[in-house]
């Protein structure tokens, strides 16, 4: 186990820090606190913090091919203003309309994932995928809590984490599980550039590496126990931003991290929306 000196970037304070992102156009970090109804871009250069306020809760953010941003809010994905928090949905994922979708990346293949969440635990929630064109197909039925996703280097595996399993599977090119690990409340992933898989751990405050094969790696401690997701960035993205929550007696609750934990990250893959669905 591992206790990094994690700085604390800028002033912000999220309810429920989620779903961080490297652009590294303008080398800000961006990211959503999705029970504060915010989106906040934040400039390690200068320890400063902008933000906009959501029209609807934001569970998720994938940045565009085009340079935009789609959001996941409810059971739609959209498109997301990021200055004035605007969303406009482009499609409604089918499923059950009490069970909400969560998590959301671009995988290196070019495909979209984006999970639901069955909070009657009944195992009803499930893992979609989607294409640029934006026809879409459930990978994976029966689930409880679809959180964290992403895909390796070459996008030929997949993570998947499901919070209430207590499981992270990997997937292969034929969409069968080829690898799993039982992680304690599994949040948020991140997949580093030598297709390490890194897992945010809900409620222990910890941060828990893998082998691309999920075989236990290393165990990074944060000061704050409710610890949500994570991202690569900064210079030769080298730098570990990690989001958390809110928690009674926790000074730090809220606050996003950021550590060197020796490896680098790449660039967040673009989602290319198709041509007839392309956004003006």
């Amino acid at each position: 186990m591992t206790s990094r000196d994690w700085a604390v970037l800028a002033d912000v304070r999220c309810e429920l820090g989620e779903c961080p992102v490297w652009d590294e156009a303008s080398a800000r970090l961006h990211l959503v606190d999705i029970d504060g109804r915010r989106l906040w871009a934040l400039d390690p250069a200068s320890g400063t913090a902008s933000g906009a306020t959501c029209d609807r809760p934001v569970t998720a953010l994938v940045p565009r091919a085009d340079g935009g941003w789609l959001g996941v809010s409810g059971r739609d994905i959209g498109t997301l203003d990021p200055d004035d928090g605007t969303f406009q949905p482009l499609l409604s994922l089918p499923g059950p309309p009490d069970l909400a979708l969560n998590d959301a990346v671009c995988g290196r293949d070019g495909n979209l994932y984006v999970g639901s969440i069955d909070r009657t635990r009944a195992n009803r929630a499930a893992l979609y995928v989607m294409e640029p064109d934006l026809n879409h197909r459930v990978l994976a039925g029966h689930v409880g809590a679809s959180n964290g996703v992403d895909t390796s280097p070459d996008g030929r595996l997949l993570y998947h984490a499901d919070s209430f399993a207590d499981t992270v599977t990997a997937y292969g090119p034929d969409g069968r599980p080829v690898a799993a690990v039982r992680v304690a409340h599994p949040d948020g992933i991140a997949v580093d550039a030598d297709g390490g898989v890194w897992v945010a751990s809900w409620g222990s405050g910890m941060v828990f590496g893998y082998t691309p094969h999920l075989a236990p790696d290393r165990t990074l401690r944060l000061p704050t126990p409710l610890v949500t997701n994570m991202s690569f960035g900064g210079p030769g993205y080298r730098w570990l931003f990690v989001t958390t929550a809110r928690s009674d007696g926790a000074e730090l609750s809220g606050a996003v991290f950021t550590a060197d934990v020796g490896v680098a990250g790449l660039p967040a893959a673009r989602f290319v929306v198709g041509l007839d669905h392309r956004v003006r």
